[in-house]
C-alpha cells in the first residue's frame, strides 16, 4: 500500500501527542455524559385578584328619542333642584321604597300633577291680598317667587335629556311658575307622600 501515507506525516508532529493525551474510548467503555441541566423555575408573579367594584345605586339612563327630530338622546343636561330638608326626606323615602331614580320621580311628579299644577302654583304664589276669583287678563312676566323661609336646602342635580329639560322650561313658562325649581317643588309637595311620624 504505497499510496497510503502516514497520517502523522500529513498532520505534523503534534497529532501523536494529542492522540496520546486524549485516548479514544473503545466500544466497551462507557463515556460519562454530563448530567442534564434543568432550567431553574421562573417564579410567576403573583397577581392580586381583581377587587370587586362597590355596587352603586346610581342608574344609567337609557337614551330616549327626541320627539321633534326622532334622534336618540342621552341624559347629559344637569337640572339643579333645591329642596327643603323636610321635602328631601320625603323624596328619599319615596325613592328608596320605589327603587326609582330621582329623574324618574321628577318626571312622574310633573306628569301626575300636571292637570292641577297651574292651580297649585297660583295657590303657592298667592298673597293674602289677592282675591281667589282673580282672572288673569294681562301678559305678565312670571310671578315673583315667595320669600324663602331661610330653611336649609338640599341641592340635587338631575341628569336628563335636552328635550326633557326644554319641556320643563316650557311648562314652567306655560303655568306661570316663578322658576323651574319652584315648579318642581310644588309638584313634589303634591305628589310625594308625607312621612308618618311615630
Amino acid at each position: 500500500m504505497a499510496r497510503m501515507k502516514n497520517l502523522s506525516q500529513l498532520v505534523g508532529n503534534d497529532a501523536p501527542a494529542a492522540a496520546e493525551k486524549e485516548p479514544t474510548p473503545t466500544a466497551t467503555e462507557k463515556v460519562a455524559e454530563p448530567a442534564p441541566v434543568e432550567p431553574e423555575p421562573v417564579p410567576t408573579p403573583k397577581v392580586a385578584p381583581a377587587a370587586k367594584k362597590p355596587r352603586t345605586t346610581k342608574r344609567t339612563v337609557a337614551p330616549s328619542v327626541d320627539p321633534e327630530t326622532g334622534e336618540r338622546e342621552t341624559a347629559t343636561k344637569g337640572v339643579p333642584v333645591h329642596l327643603t330638608e323636610e321635602l328631601d326626606a320625603r323624596l328619599q323615602a319615596y325613592m328608596e321604597a320605589k327603587r326609582w331614580s330621582h329623574q324618574t320621580v321628577l318626571l312622574d311628579a310633573i306628569e301626575a300633577t300636571y292637570v292641577n299644577l297651574g292651580d297649585l302654583i297660583q295657590q303657592a304664589t298667592a298673597t293674602v291680598e289677592e282675591s281667589p276669583q282673580r282672572v288673569a287678563l294681562f301678559d305678565r312676566p312670571s310671578r315673583p317667587a315667595p320669600k324663602t323661609t331661610g330653611e336649609a336646602r338640599v341641592k340635587h342635580t338631575i341628569r336628563m335629556t335636552e328635550s326633557n329639560r326644554n319641556t320643563l322650561d316650557r311648562i314652567t313658562e306655560e303655568l306661570g311658575a316663578p322658576s323651574r325649581n319652584f315648579l318642581i317643588t310644588v309638584a313634589y309637595e303634591a305628589y310625594l307622600p308625607h312621612i308618618e311620624k311615630s
